[in-house]
């Protein structure tokens, strides 16, 4: 085997790099550079984040939702209360 020496130097190397990673990647120069000059989503000015349905409307819709699925579930259980008779 190549000794002790080797096995410092390797160790060193196992610790060392994902740490200078981190200091390197971590850097907020790095993260001005890199992350925040990339334009993966548009600017917030030309987004629209207004959904347009207010609380009212909200609570409508949800009603409606629940009133048709009560419905479909009493028809469904009239239907298998005819089967089963």
């Amino acid at each position: 085997m190549a000794g002790p020496k080797l096995e410092i130097f390797k160790f060193g190397v196992y610790i060392f790099t994902p740490v200078m990673f981190m200091v390197y990647f971590g850097a907020p120069e790095f993260y001005d550079k890199h992350v925040r000059g990339s334009r993966f989503y548009p600017a917030p000015e030309q987004v629209n984040t207004r959904t347009g349905i207010d609380r009212k409307e909200l609570l409508y819709e949800v009603e409606r939702l629940k009133r048709e699925r009560l419905a479909r579930q009493a028809a469904r259980e009239g239907l298998t209360d005819d089967k089963n008779v």
